[in-house]
């Protein structure tokens, strides 16, 4: 047996290994795949969970507004009136982060993935921010102005107190919710849960795929 043939020879193993190494590596990002699909199906329950509870509550509200612009209790549908507004737009989030999440599963593409997943952080995380600021309203929509008017001084100030502290309490949320490199009991109380842990973990899964396709282009 000549040099010329264990080259061949050789080169015949060097192939199998890589032919198996790059079966390895196909196995491992469809793997990742699955379980990309699975993290992001678990979204599917809280989206439609919220959606399906929040129209009935959304249209309560607007009843409630419409009755009370109606009977001129003008403090109680700007309060409720408000809530509903926030809700409907938080509804149609919810409707938009589904359509991320379809995208998402239909998606091969590592890159494109990580856009959208990114997208559906940022709404998910823009919705939270912006139902907060729906607490001051919760003060205004009790209050009357029959009694406003008789006693504006004790009852006007003690419902503008009210107001002032839930103000407050929804800026300091926002503010401990935007602190990224921040830690804050507050910020890891609602960035949890089932609409948030599978963003994170799919962020993983989509490193570990990218690493794998990095990987395949260096061999």
């Amino acid at each position: 047996m000549d040099n010329t043939d264990l080259q061949n020879i050789w080169k015949s193993y060097d192939q199998k290994i890589q032919n198996m190494l790059t079966i390895n590596k196909e196995v491992a990002i469809n793997l990742s795949m699955q379980k990309l699909d699975k993290q992001i199906r678990r979204l599917n329950r809280p989206k439609w969970t919220a959606i399906v509870l929040g129209i009935p509550y959304t249209i309560l509200l607007i009843g409630i507004t419409v009755i009370a612009s109606i009977s001129k209790a003008y403090f109680v549908a700007i309060g409720f009136g408000a809530i509903a507004l926030i809700m409907a737009i938080l509804l149609g989030n919810y409707f938009y982060q589904l359509h991320l999440i379809s995208k998402i599963r239909n998606s091969d593409q590592v890159l494109f993935t990580q856009q959208q997943l990114s997208k559906l952080k940022i709404s998910s995380f823009n919705s939270l921010n912006f139902a907060v600021f729906q607490l001051p309203f919760w003060s205004v929509c009790w209050i009357s102005i029959e009694t406003l008017k008789a006693n504006p001084y004790t009852y006007g100030g003690i419902n503008l107190v009210v107001c002032l502290i839930l103000t407050m309490i929804s800026f300091w949320i926002y503010k401990e919710l935007s602190y990224k490199h921040k830690a804050s009991k507050i910020r890891d109380f609602f960035l949890s849960g089932s609409e948030w842990e599978p963003i994170a973990k799919s962020a993983e899964i989509l490193e570990q795929i990218k690493e794998y396709e990095n990987y395949n282009l260096q061999d």
